[in-house]
């Protein structure tokens, strides 16, 4: 999952003070106690403010405690605590320094694991989002980077996207951005696929070895690469690690946040089973590079950076050997029967209440609206456009009077879908309005028969198909003699 929360920019005091001070911030860790020590200067600031909700994660700023303020003279602050992670100076002057503990035990949830700080007796995450405040600053102060420092316990190391200007310590460009992975027995590699630099950061013993890693980010990058016509940054980092609590062989957790994608797996004894499971974290996380990390939209559009990405992600794993045919259709079945009598919200107002109840039911049900939407196009262009066609659009440079501001995402994306159709009827029926989806009727005209006698939906090739139907299954990974990928 990508850094879908419109967030306040997390500015942690970089506008200077009056001596053009930088933030200078330092992390000190306690593994055993799972307790982080943060001590940061700032310009005179009166309110702290810590994020307290992400991604229907609450509660964050409880983590907080025993902060402490201090004035230019080093004298303590009054504070008071106006809220959960909100707290504001009882003094008129201020404060210059600040310093406070963090309780940074892992989340009980493992589906979390990916989205917010964490640190047990091996390793963990820090992420500044969670982690620093946001300081207030005026408009028209000055920008610097704020500089992170870790003191780490004997033996372990710390790695990130950022750029390390001393051991154990980094210039942040984008403090909402960053992340870092702590711990003991860290293994880095590097590689460069398709004029990108990629950072293997990895932890724990696996069926697979970093090699096969490397290996498979290579492929999912090219194919990424092909899709998109460039790439989204000159370099990115990939954070893999076990949970820090027992789970499920099967369990992952996940999210891409800038140019840092971070996986938390379970371990499968098979390697050829934990490198099946690796495959569809990695393709689908990966695409969160360049949708959406890599454009400037604002606005809640999850319907098509989520939903629609699943269904790209899927395609491109079936292109790559990684995922069968069948398996390709069986998950748009299963998606299917998440939302079949979800017909209240359009996917657009889904998106909107993603985490007050509609956030599996607008992924799942987008992913249907997608496989809609790319077998039309390539229907009514004769194969010569897709869904990737789409893409490519949406990352192509913007003119020069719109890169002044953020545009709003649901415009953007569904100009884009409809230019390839040369109409917004599509748009209109699936995405703008409630609808409940035909499955069987949608289907029918491109080769694909929905059988629903059972308990659960089932898709599969019609058994009489014309030669447009089959030409057309074939691009998306049909084989007729195998009934698999190409």
């Amino acid at each position: 999952m990508e850094l879908a929360v419109a967030i306040v920019v997390l500015v942690l005091g970089l506008a200077a003070v009056s001596n053009a001070q930088r933030l200078e911030v330092r992390i000190s860790l306690s593994p055993d106690s799972g307790r982080a020590v943060v001590e940061a200067n700032c310009p005179p600031t009166l309110v702290w403010n810590f994020r307290d909700s992400y991604a229907g994660i609450v509660g964050l700023g409880r983590r907080i405690q025993h902060l402490k303020a201090y004035d230019r003279a080093g004298h303590e602050v009054l504070l008071g605590e106006i809220a959960p992670g909100q707290f504001e100076a009882k003094q008129s002057e201020g404060a210059t320094r600040f310093q406070y503990e963090a309780n940074l035990r892992p989340p009980t949830r493992p589906a979390d694991c990916a989205m917010i700080s964490w640190l047990d007796k091996a390793r963990g995450l820090i992420m500044p989002a969670d982690l620093l405040p946001i300081i207030p600053t005026a408009p028209d102060a000055p920008r610097e980077n704020p500089k992170i420092r870790f003191d780490l316990p004997p033996g372990w190391a710390v790695y990130s996207g950022e750029r390390e200007s001393a051991p154990n310590e980094f210039d942040v460009t984008d403090p909402r951005r960053a992340v870092f992975i702590v711990g003991q027995n860290l293994r880095a590699s590097q590689t460069i696929e398709s004029g990108l630099s990629l950072k293997l950061v990895s932890t724990g013993d696996w069926a697979f070895s970093d090699d096969d890693v490397v290996d498979l980010s290579r492929k999912v990058l090219k194919a990424h690469r092909e899709t998109f016509g460039s790439v989204p940054t000159n370099s990115a980092t990939f954070i893999l690690l076990p949970f820090p609590f027992s789970v499920s062989a099967t369990q992952w957790s996940a999210e891409t946040r800038g140019t840092t994608v971070t996986l938390l797996m379970g371990k499968l004894p098979s390697k050829v089973a934990a490198l099946a499971q690796l495959s569809a974290p990695v393709t689908h996380e990966f695409f969160h590079l360049w949708i959406p990390n890599a454009l400037d939209l604002s606005g809640d559009y999850d319907w098509f950076y989520e939903g629609f990405t699943i269904y790209q992600a899927a395609a491109t794993a079936v292109r790559l050997g990684l995922l069968t045919f069948p398996e390709f259709l069986n998950a748009i079945a299963r998606a299917h029967d998440a939302t079949r009598n979800d017909q209240s919200l359009s996917l657009i107002e889904a998106s909107q209440r993603r985490f007050t109840g509609g956030l599996n039911s607008v992924y799942a049900k987008s992913q249907v609206v997608a496989l809609l939407y790319d077998l039309r196009l390539r229907s009514s262009s004769h194969n010569k456009r897709s869904l990737r066609d789409a893409y490519r659009r949406l990352v192509s440079p913007r003119p020069s009077e719109a890169r002044t501001k953020s545009l709003d995402g649901n415009s953007v994306v569904t100009a884009a879908l409809s230019d390839q159709l040369g109409s917004d009827e599509f748009v209109r029926t699936f995405i703008s309005n409630p609808v409940s989806i035909d499955l069987a009727k949608e289907l029918a005209p491109f080769g694909l028969a929905v059988d629903r006698s059972g308990f659960s939906t089932r898709i599969s090739v019609s058994d009489q198909l014309t030669r447009q139907q089959r030409d057309l299954l074939r691009e998306l990974g049909y084989n007729a003699a195998t009934h698999a990928t190409r």
